[in-house]
């Protein structure tokens, strides 16, 4: 496993992982209109381009093979919509199913929670479906607390998205 972060070359590789990763955890009634038109229209390599430029966020890659595998996306400026005191978002954190269970999301969350510590910042936040059961179990093995909910809408219809935060020691 290689761990870097990325840059513009990685745009694309970064959105179809997106993509796949994305509607693996949620198109678990298939795919219809509304998950298809969204995710074609936000999960581009033109927008990763344009994170990757935005000196408020970073992403971290983990390659095995120089095949792009997972990453972690960290927003430095993000504020926490329960707390008002943080600014500091992991807002996606993905491992491609094949690779799951092999110490990939640990190690780009330690990556992205010493990236927070260095930038100044004492606690995180995410937000993760609530009915992603694997991935609050993770979260909940990493320190994370369950602060409250908000609503992903798409199409008309919510969805409940848990806010967790944690705490950063001292380095």
């Amino acid at each position: 496993m290689e761990f870097r972060a990325a840059g513009s070359v990685d745009a694309a590789n970064l959105a179809a992982l997106t993509l796949q990763v994305w509607l693996h955890t949620y198109a678990k009634g298939g795919i219809r209109g509304a998950l298809s038109n969204y995710v074609l229209s936000e999960f581009t390599a033109e927008k990763f381009r344009s994170v990757l430029t935005d000196q408020s966020q970073m992403i971290i890659l983990c390659e095995v093979d120089a095949h792009l595998v997972g990453y972690v996306r960290l927003d430095f400026s993000s504020p926490c919509p329960i707390d008002d005191s943080v600014h500091a978002e992991i807002s996606t954190l993905y491992v491609q199913a094949h690779f799951l269970r092999q110490g990939i999301g640990t190690q780009l969350l330690l990556r992205a929670l010493d990236a927070f510590r260095r930038r100044g910042r004492r606690a995180v936040w995410l937000s993760v479906n609530h009915e992603n059961a694997d991935a609050i179990g993770f979260y909940d093995r990493q320190g994370f607390e369950h602060q409250g909910s908000i609503d992903f809408e798409l199409d008309g219809e919510r969805h409940e998205n848990y806010v967790l935060r944690r705490a950063l020691s001292e380095v």
